[in-house]
């Protein structure tokens, strides 16, 4: 099997390469990106700039871009929810690979096999990690009641698992920024690719939160007795408290992905779109 050499050319691939170092580059010196993360965003972001061009580079860029901005302006807002967060607001090599690196296999796949269901995976992938990151950041940009997802119980604000109102409604702005990013380049009618793109990214962002509340972990604080994602707290260790040691936030985020690509070919084959 060769890729589309129609399609893909080596001054393309050559732009996509240098148009990575410049955003990974930018994004370190703005801190978007720890050291970490601007290495392995140069690497993603060189397969699907080189290999998709700016069909694939607008959407990605749309959710990276925004969302990065999304959450310095929150941590101005309201500060207190970071004690609850595993990593802050400037993502690492393991952030970034949970919300691209999929994206970077389907690029990939398209390149050798072409087929526009690998985009409209990529898209759904996209709108699920973007739909959970604005829910996150504006349902936590101030003081708002929150419930666990699964029993509705009031909840501290920024705990794993908890939904709000204006949670809910960034979810939808997330799922509308990607369903703009990419719809100059689907070839199905409007109608459709609004459903199959925002319910994608409110279900996996509701597979996120779902996830966040049993098996994501969880540690305990021994000094403040709060219940956080960081496994240090207070200056001191924090102890075991619920689900999964190995299943952190960065797992969680790439299994909600994969639920909003599952569910977009369970809607296609459901409903025929």
């Amino acid at each position: 099997m060769i890729l589309n050499a129609s399609e893909i050319s080596v001054s393309t691939v050559l732009i996509g390469i240098l148009f990575a170092a410049l955003i990974s580059g930018i994004s370190f010196r703005v801190k978007f990106l720890t050291l970490s993360g601007s290495i392995a965003t140069f690497i993603l972001a060189s397969f699907i700039f080189g290999l998709g061009g700016i069909k694939w580079s607008v959407p990605i860029l749309t959710f990276f871009i925004l969302s990065s901005i999304l959450s310095k302006l929150r941590k101005k807002k309201n500060e207190n929810v970071e004690i609850y967060f595993e990593k802050s607001g400037v993502r690492d090599y393991l952030q970034v690979i949970a919300n691209g690196g999929l994206g970077g296999v389907l690029v990939v796949i398209n390149a050798i096999h072409p087929n526009e269901i690998y985009y409209m995976i990529y898209l759904a992938t996209l709108s699920a990690v973007c739909a959970d990151t604005w829910a996150t950041e504006i349902g936590t940009w101030k003081k708002t009641a929150t419930y666990n997802i699964l029993n509705f119980k009031s909840v501290e604000q920024g705990v794993s698992g908890g939904i709000s109102a204006i949670g809910t409604i960034g979810a939808v702005l997330g799922s509308i920024a990607i369903l703009f990013s990419g719809i100059l380049w689907i070839d199905i009618s409007y109608i459709h690719y609004t459903i199959l793109i925002i319910t994608t990214g409110l279900f996996g962002s509701m597979i996120d939160s779902i996830l966040g509340a049993t098996i994501q972990a969880q540690n305990k604080c021994s000094v403040c007795n709060k219940v956080t994602e960081k496994n240090v707290h207070c200056g001191n260790e924090a102890n075991h408290f619920s689900g999964y040691k190995w299943i952190n936030n960065d797992v969680v985020n790439f299994f909600s992905g994969i639920a909003g690509a599952l569910f977009l070919l369970f809607l296609k084959a459901t409903i025929k779109i």
